[in-house]
């Protein structure tokens, strides 16, 4: 590694270091709701028992999330199927964040909700500000989330801050995305060739985060993702 490449690296993660300090967190560790509590638990006996003696499904705890939202956090898919059968708000945001059940399943990175919540009438698009389910997925290493949003529907084109799009968040790897995510990213080669595969014409945006994602492309060396990407990605880098 060249000596900017190693400064370059020190800097980022005083970044980052800041970056974690000053984020608040996303929610409570817990759910202090009793639905909720049992919901997060997938004790889908307890969780029906509370929903016929009046707990009402959509019920919000202190930050504002769901019994469903808990559920879904912890890939707890029957209790989350119990909750849904009640008449729970698959698309229902919190309070605190704006998040909806299934960008909360995202960002635990658990599969088997993210696929009920779409099953179950999720909005694939629905924005988060200046962000998409899928571009909050592109930055995983797994590629099943992209694989199951646009299978539903999910846009790619969609743009978010910067110009970004789920193809510049995985060509990224995520890099600065999340405090809950490694700080610098890495390589998201499975993703892209998902992203590539579902619209081959898919082009690296012209925009300030496209110039970045393919930075730090190059910066951690995927070589198979700056291929896959082709010489307009490139081309776009250098303008």
């Amino acid at each position: 590694m060249g000596h900017w490449r190693v400064v370059m690296h020190r800097f980022m993660l005083l970044v980052g270091m800041g970056y974690a300090l000053l984020a608040a967190p996303g929610c409570a560790d817990a759910p202090m709701v009793p639905l909720a509590l049992v919901a997060a638990r997938n004790a889908v006996d307890t969780v029906r028992q509370l929903l016929a003696e009046g707990h009402q499904p959509d019920e919000r705890d202190a930050d504002g999330l769901t019994p469903l939202m808990w559920a879904a956090r912890n890939g707890a898919v029957e209790a989350m199927t119990a909750l849904l059968d009640a008449g729970a708000d698959p698309n229902a945001r919190d309070t605190r964040n704006g998040w909806t059940p299934l960008l909360h399943a995202i960002h635990t990175q658990r599969v088997g909700a993210v696929r009920l919540l779409l099953e179950r009438g999720a909005d694939p698009n629905a924005r988060l500000d200046s962000t998409t389910p899928l571009m909050m997925a592109a930055v995983e290493i797994d590629p099943s989330f992209v694989k199951l949003l646009l299978e539903y529907g999910a846009d790619p084109q969609a743009r978010g801050y910067g110009g970004a799009t789920a193809l510049s968040q995985a060509v990224s790897g995520g890099a600065l995305s999340d405090i809950d995510r490694p700080l610098l990213g890495g390589c998201r080669t499975e993703t892209v060739r998902v992203l590539k595969t579902h619209d081959p014409k898919m082009d690296m945006p012209d925009t300030i985060a496209g110039w970045h994602a393919l930075w730090w492309a190059r910066f951690h060396g995927c070589h198979d993702v700056l291929n896959m990407v082709g010489p307009s990605g490139l081309r776009t880098n250098k303008g």
